[in-house]
């Protein structure tokens, strides 16, 4: 047995001496934290959006790494609805534009989420006081995904309260179903860019190391 190993092991040398040996292409290693990093440091909040819709299957990953998010005592306190259907987006924006005429003479307006082609809705449990904590941190994790995906993003509280506070809303706000006792918090505009905004400054001296 041993001798034939050992032959093997000859033949195999001699091919290798004689033949050039394939070898696949090193992959590049990646460092991850450099990822979640630039990812983090190059989302911006977009306004413009393109005529392009987002595929279900995309923005069920998306939804999926939203409601991996931390929360409270792992009890999710929190419902998401996403409209992803062009008519309901414009049938309720006709909505609020019939209660308040203003908001649709803004420039540009097509939409009350910034235009974008779909929104998510995020509502709260109004029983537990740290739910909307459990919204940002879900909210967050949305706007993340999106943006690893090439999906632009934006935090919409003006929409939730123009949909609240508009009676002819109401019945698309029923037709989001959210459970008894949860009320609309705010809103996520999402789609593909067609702007490319620079960052705004940040304050550092918020943070202090307290020794």
């Amino acid at each position: 047995m041993k001798k034939v190993l050992s032959l093997a092991a000859a033949a195999l040398m001699l091919v290798s001496c004689n033949q050039p040996v394939a070898t696949e292409p090193q992959a590049e290693e990646v460092n991850t934290s450099d990822v979640v990093t630039e990812v983090l440091m190059s989302r911006r909040s977009i306004r413009k959006y393109k005529d392009q819709t987002i595929d279900r299957e995309t923005l069920k990953e998306i939804m999926k790494c939203g409601i991996n998010a931390p929360n409270g005592m792992g009890k999710q306190y929190y419902e998401v609805r996403v409209i992803d259907s062009p008519e309901l987006i414009n049938d309720i924006t006709a909505a609020v534009v019939s209660d308040n005429p203003k908001i649709g003479e803004r420039e540009g307006f097509k939409n009350i989420f910034v235009n974008a082609p779909c929104v998510v809705c995020i509502a709260y449990d109004k029983s537990y006081d740290l739910s909307q904590v459990d919204c940002g941190l879900l909210g967050e994790n949305i706007i993340l995904s999106a943006w690893s995906k090439g999906i632009g993003s934006c935090c919409l509280g003006s929409s939730a309260r123009m949909m609240t506070d508009s009676p002819s809303a109401k019945p698309f706000l029923d037709k989001l179903g959210f459970s008894e006792g949860y009320e609309l918090l705010y809103c996520i505009a999402l789609g593909y860019p067609d702007e490319t905004p620079d960052a705004k400054p940040r304050n550092e001296e918020k943070v202090v190391f307290v020794d």
